[in-house]
């Protein structure tokens, strides 16, 4: 559960960065590009596959105020079964990128309350388009609140966020899928239930590949695993 959570955050960060004007930003990016996709496999902290994460760009929408497009989201295991799904949406609008934090959750999570009253809010995880290392961007949140229908008191009350996100550096990052010239940004993460479950991670991100490496972290600094691309197609 704890390694899930953990490799959650890098899952939730798929973006790319780099700098551009306003005006060319939605039409360069990656996934806004209706049939791109990206393989990111994960890894234990003993360098092992433990399953695999591809993510489908498709219906692509322009309007006056920006461009959005819609993200699904598949999780393997490491024998290639499939176990989760998950979609959500990611818009472009004044130089920025809006990543809908519902994809933190999985599909088949939130089937399982089809029945009863499940309400959805918080802050969207933004990245502007021009970065700068040694910036520092903003938090994001999402908060679920599960309870029977006709009834105001919750059952179940659920958080994620994502804290003291930072870049770091602009360097370079080999994978399975090439080599490529990354932003390196740190952050925190938190996912309240019943219990609180704390870490640090630390991503790179291309324009030309999007989410190229993540690492993940306990958050008394222990590597957990990482996540690397290891397919792409534009």
């Amino acid at each position: 559960m704890k390694k899930q959570i953990l490799s959650l955050s890098a899952i939730a960060v798929t973006v790319l960065l780099c700098s551009f004007t306003i005006a060319d930003v939605c039409d360069t990016l990656l996934f806004f590009n209706e049939g791109a996709s990206t393989t990111m496999t994960s890894y234990n902290d003993d360098g092992k596959p433990t399953g695999s994460t591809k993510t489908n760009y498709s219906k692509v929408t322009k309007t006056a105020v920006g461009t959005s497009v819609t993200a699904t989201q598949e999780n393997f295991d490491k024998k290639g079964k499939s176990t989760t799904k998950s979609e959500y949406t990611i818009k472009c609008s004044g130089g920025t990128l809006f990543f809908d934090m519902k994809m933190m959750i999985p599909q088949q999570q939130q089937e399982q309350y089809k029945d009863f009253e499940m309400t959805m809010d918080g802050a969207d995880l933004e990245m502007p388009s021009k970065l700068e290392v040694g910036a520092n961007l903003k938090d994001a949140l999402i908060t679920i609140k599960v309870s029977s229908k006709g009834t105001p008191m919750p059952m179940m009350n659920m958080s994620i966020s994502i804290t003291d996100r930072k870049v770091e550096a602009y360097e370079s990052v080999t994978t399975a899928a090439g080599t490529f010239m990354c932003y390196k940004i740190s952050e925190h993460f938190e996912s309240k239930t019943m219990f609180s479950i704390k870490g640090k991670s630390i991503n790179w991100f291309s324009f030309e590949a999007g989410n190229v490496k993540t690492e993940s972290y306990k958050d008394n600094d222990k590597f957990m695993g990482k996540t690397e691309l290891t397919e792409i197609k534009k």
